[in-house]
């Protein structure tokens, strides 16, 4: 518990601390005090990408902290998702909470937490600090995914990018299931907005949400984009093209981690080379 001790004085700092009229019978000047922290006030840091959102979701999210600050081991809350980026199509409040070390319960705890209060669908992901540092530098999805938050303190999602290629293979795995098994339309828009993302990871571009959007329109069609974002039935023909694109996907990304791996490869050698000769 933050506390301090101070003696009352006369003033008119920014920083002064008022004691109440019915009190000042009580608390002289010259008196001592102790000040302690009871509970933090509710801030919203934005990511750069958001503007502003409506006042109702801003009542939400406020709420949302407020609720989570009580939870010692959490030290960073963050809104993301469709609930900031959409007025009224999202599914549910995406939440990540930061966490000083592995806490294998917590996005349990923090979920009954929350609906005891905000009967909304939450989803939540709980990460150290180590491991969102981490997949910061070889994540897409988590690179993506803080391209737009709202957090209850400041966060540094600047992270340097390195391609890790078993992470990239593990990404892979569910758009190249979908070239052999049919699930519901939704997923195959997932799955082609995942191999756009690497993608665009792998060439070093800037990602957002709404690029992406427009990369995956540009590359089926606005009509097929929306029925499968309305999760809506397909013909066989739509899945054939989409299933094209896919495994094209698919093999220009193979290439690429290969290839990027063995430029690092070369760069680590050399970097070796050198420092022994000196």
């Amino acid at each position: 518990m933050v506390s301090f001790k101070k003696q009352v004085s006369k003033g008119s700092r920014f920083n002064q601390i008022y004691v109440p009229k019915e009190l000042a019978s009580k608390i002289e000047v010259g008196d001592e005090v102790e000040v302690r922290l009871l509970k933090k006030a509710v801030s919203l840091n934005y990511s750069y990408s958001i503007h502003k959102i409506s006042p109702f979701k801003e009542r939400i999210i406020k709420n949302i902290f407020s609720i989570l600050q009580s939870i010692k081991s959490i030290t960073n809350v963050c809104v993301v998702g469709s609930f900031l980026t959409k007025k009224i199509m999202y599914r549910d409040v995406d939440i990540v909470v930061i966490t000083k070390e592995k806490n294998k319960g917590i996005e349990q705890k923090v979920y009954k937490r929350l609906l005891e209060d905000i009967e909304l669908n939450f989803h939540v992901i709980s990460l150290s600090k180590q491991e969102l540092d981490k997949l910061l530098s070889i994540c897409p999805l988590t690179r993506m995914m803080f391209q737009t938050y709202i957090s209850n303190t400041p966060l540094d999602v600047k992270k340097n990018k390195r391609i890790d290629k078993k992470h990239i293979q593990f990404l892979l795995m569910m758009p190249i299931d979908l070239l052999t098994i049919t699930l519901e339309s939704r997923v195959f828009y997932d799955a082609l907005r995942r191999l756009i993302t690497i993608d665009v990871f792998l060439e070093n571009k800037p990602m957002t949400t709404p690029k992406i959007h427009a990369q995956i329109e540009h590359i089926i069609g606005e009509r097929t984009t929306k029925l499968l974002q309305e999760n809506k039935l397909i013909d066989e023909a739509i899945l054939k093209k989409l299933r094209i694109i896919m495994r094209k996907k698919i093999n220009s990304i193979r290439k690429d981690i290969t290839h990027g791996e063995s430029k690092d490869s070369k760069s680590t050698n050399k970097t070796n080379g050198d420092s022994t000769a000196t």
